[in-house]
């Protein structure tokens, strides 16, 4: 069985009622997001904006391939008032309301758990220079402006992505206090934590996704936006020796991709100096939908693909913690919070979560799985899913490192759009009047066929009974969450 990885069929696109929708990417870093929608071919990004030149440059450079190319705005977004932001987006042909999608992951510092008592702001139920909502402490102000600009502009969908202590911070009343203003902003809100192990990316990675839709819509027609279902479950074994064995590509059998999968099939990494003289070739390797989702179609050869070997402090560090037991590691203190730095990658696994700090190895698990380097920039941009065409052009590796490692993985934002595209499709049809819906129906088979096509029969079964196989998800205890 293969997973489909590529984006949405393109006989979709030409009925009347699919139209290509629209995005504006706020606090759009280098596109992580943007790019999952574009990937789906059904969206293209009207607008990006960004304080950092690095992540600008890196967005602007990457969407120059797009139909439309975005506007792309550096600086604090603050600065530019909704009018302005409107006017940007309208000038590539998008009307006030008709915007598909207003998608970002605005920052904000004041749900940490450390969070200080005289952080400013009004005081309130009897507390002094206590700031007690969220969403009016002046260090989510971003958060907040985010809010205001999907009041202002009303698109059809709001995406916005965090870390997941969000959700549970302050005991749920931070989430509440967002989820009212979307209410009053005339929303209806849901968020969830979502693991993008799950939906076919090689990492351990788990992010709070809200999806709003206007309240207006679902009065309207009674559909409601959903998030995606998960395509991928874990392994219900787990054997080290499967670190050896290089036909071990458990993706397109519906379980978690692997590090392999994921960098496996790259050429040898080249040293600094020699990126520009010595062409790399992607060796033979086993095509699994996950490696032709990230390999370049064009001739390209993977960029920022340089090898950076480990210094004698670095490397003996290393394998030092790679004889260290877990029980050592307790008495050493580092099982809570050291116990992934300085490691290898697993082969068999997916990664732990890639930060900004992946150039690091003493930051967590970033050292390759075999060499005796830290993971290029082009494995730790795999291990996030973007294509091996996606270029990082700064020379920085602390900022190429933040870049990749601060984005949304593009395959994950591809599930989520791909999810957002159907609700849109679904608006638009049900918004069409009942002679026109009728001639865009779809083919169907007849009923018996349909019926057929949902039942199974097994050689276990004395009579035709349709049988129900169990996932692999099935087959683990509840409490069991990840592999090793």
């Amino acid at each position: 069985m293969r997973l489909p990885i590529e984006a949405t069929p393109e006989d979709s696109r030409s009925q009347d009622w699919a139209p290509h929708h629209v995005s504006a990417d706020l606090f759009c870093g280098c596109g992580g997001l943007s790019l999952g929608f574009t990937m789906t071919r059904r969206f293209s990004v009207a607008f990006g904006c960004d304080i950092s030149p690095a992540a600008t440059a890196t967005f602007a450079l990457n969407h120059a391939r797009d139909d439309v190319l975005p506007t792309v705005y550096t600086g604090d977004i603050r600065e530019m008032s909704v009018d302005a932001i409107a006017e940007a987006i309208s000038e590539r042909g998008v009307r006030q309301g008709e915007l598909g999608c207003l998608i970002g992951g605005p920052p904000c510092e004041g749900f940490s758990q450390n969070r200080s008592l005289n952080s400013g702001g009004k005081p309130g139920r009897g507390v002094s220079a206590r700031v007690d909502k969220f969403i009016d402490d002046p260090r989510n102000r971003l958060f907040k402006w985010f809010v205001d600009i999907a009041a202002a502009s009303q698109p059809k969908v709001v995406l916005i992505e965090n870390v997941p202590d969000l959700v549970r911070h302050r005991g749920g009343e931070t989430m509440a206090e967002i989820l009212d203003a979307l209410t009053e902003a005339g929303y209806i809100a849901t968020a969830r934590v979502l693991n993008a192990a799950n939906f076919g990316v090689p990492q351990l990675r788990r992010r709070m996704f809200l999806l709003a839709q206007r309240i207006s819509d679902f009065q309207a027609t009674g559909i409601r936006l959903k998030f995606p279902e998960p395509t991928h479950h874990p392994y219900p074994l787990g054997h080290q020796e499967l670190d050896m064995d290089s036909d071990w590509l458990p993706g397109d059998a519906g379980y978690w991709t692997t590090v392999r999968e994921a960098i496996g099939d790259l050429p040898d990494a080249v040293a600094r100096g020699d990126e520009n003289g010595r062409a790399l070739v992607y060796p033979p390797a086993n095509l699994t939908s996950l490696r032709m989702f990230l390999r370049s179609r064009d001739g390209v050869p993977p960029l920022n693909h340089i090898a950076r070997p480990l210094g004698g402090s670095g490397l003996e560090k290393l394998r030092r913690r790679e004889l260290e037991t877990p029980e050592e590691a307790d008495r050493n203190g580092r099982r809570d919070h050291y116990y992934y730095s300085y490691k290898r990658l697993r082969w068999a696994e997916p990664a732990r979560t890639i930060t900004k700090f992946v150039y690091h190895i003493g930051s967590g698990m970033f050292a390759h799985p075999e060499a005796d380097r830290a993971l290029t920039m082009r494995e730790a941009a795999r291990l996030q899913t973007f294509p091996d065409w996606f270029e990082f052009p700064t020379a920085r590796i602390r900022e190429t490192s933040g870049l990749i490692g601060g984005a949304v993985p593009p395959l994950l934002a591809m599930r989520i759009a791909q999810q957002v595209a159907a609700y849109l499709d679904a608006l638009t049809l049900a918004k069409l009047d009942a002679g026109t819906r009728s001639n865009l129906r779809p083919q169907v088979s007849d009923a018996v066929v349909r019926r057929l096509e949902r039942e199974e029969w097994s050689s276990a079964r004395q009579r035709h009974e349709p049988l129900r196989l169990p996932l692999a998800a099935d087959l683990l205890p509840d409490e069991v969450a990840e592999v090793g």
